[in-house]
């Protein structure tokens, strides 16, 4: 008998990782109601958003499915009497998550640290001799990033950005560089630890890095190179992922810049919207 799923499509799932009393602000709301619509395409034939303002009939006989089984949408569940599907611990999540689990997996912008004393960043941005992007650990779609070219031109408002960041956590540091193609890769992990992995996907974003639209890559637009560190970073990540106790969906981000081949900028231990692109069986058959 085939499985249904009713889905909560937590798309600011990293927001609530960063912060353990989380409540979306309204305007974070209307932006996943904007941005997040594509999200969509992950239900199933059968499948429903699960909503309050309409309960779902008999919902022992659904399994909840969400984008990040966060304890928010886990509560959501548990208030519709739906049983969630197996996931891993919420301290898996926001561990695997974060940008420092991803940067000591290596694999990305060379230069780049993770900084969490004030004095050193300030030493380090002191030193900077090109520009430098700033990443808060735990954010999505190109929020929590800031752009810094030159220490003495710092903002009062961007000082204050710097500081609020290193209180709730560390920063990322690295070189600014352009993206001249982004690409990503998706997979699936499984209970046991087999994983499969999708096909390379090529992702169009703004100069901010939201997310715009994904297409599969064409023949030849990577080189042999390039694909080859690709889903070499990719089955790196499922391992990893797996020995970290995670399991389910996930995607590594990528991108070819002036200087080289960015094999793994981002992990996202979760669903993505890239997803029904890049993988190449439907989620509803992917069953846990």
């Amino acid at each position: 008998m085939s499985v249904r799923f009713a889905w909560v499509l937590n798309l600011d799932a990293e927001l609530e990782l960063a912060q353990p009393n989380y409540a979306p602000r309204a305007r974070v709301v209307q932006q996943i109601e904007l941005y997040g619509r594509d999200s969509q395409r992950l239900l199933g034939p059968g499948d429903v958003l699960l909503s309050a303002r309409a309960p779902l009939e008999a919902p022992a006989s659904w399994l909840g499915r969400t984008w990040c089984p966060t304890p928010r949408a886990l509560a959501q569940f548990a208030g519709a009497g739906v049983p969630p599907e197996p996931h891993p611990d919420p301290g898996v999540l926001r561990r695997v998550n974060h940008r420092r689990f991803a940067h000591e997996l290596g694999g990305g912008l060379t230069g780049q640290r993770y900084l969490e004393d004030r004095r050193e960043l300030e030493q380090a941005l002191r030193d900077a001799t090109a520009p430098l992007l700033l990443k808060r650990p735990l954010a999505f779609a190109g929020r929590g990033q800031q752009r810094v070219y030159a220490y003495s031109k710092l903002t009062d408002k961007e000082r204050s950005w710097i500081a609020a960041s290193l209180r709730e956590d560390g920063l990322i540091v690295e070189p600014l560089v352009e993206p001249l193609l982004e690409v990503s890769v998706h997979g699936f992990i499984w209970r046991d630890g087999r994983h499969e992995l999708g096909l390379a996907c090529v992702q169009g974003v703004s100069d901010r890095g939201v997310f715009r639209e994904i297409r599969r890559a064409r023949a030849g637009e990577l080189s042999n190179d390039e694909l080859e560190a690709l889903f070499e970073r990719a089955g790196a990540t499922a391992s990893a992922l797996f020995e970290a106790g995670y399991f389910g969906p996930f995607g590594i981000d990528a991108y070819r810049y002036r200087h080289g081949f960015c094999a793994q900028s981002e992990i996202n231990a979760r669903y993505t919207m890239g997803f029904v692109k890049g993988f190449p069986r439907p989620s509803h058959e992917l069953v846990l």
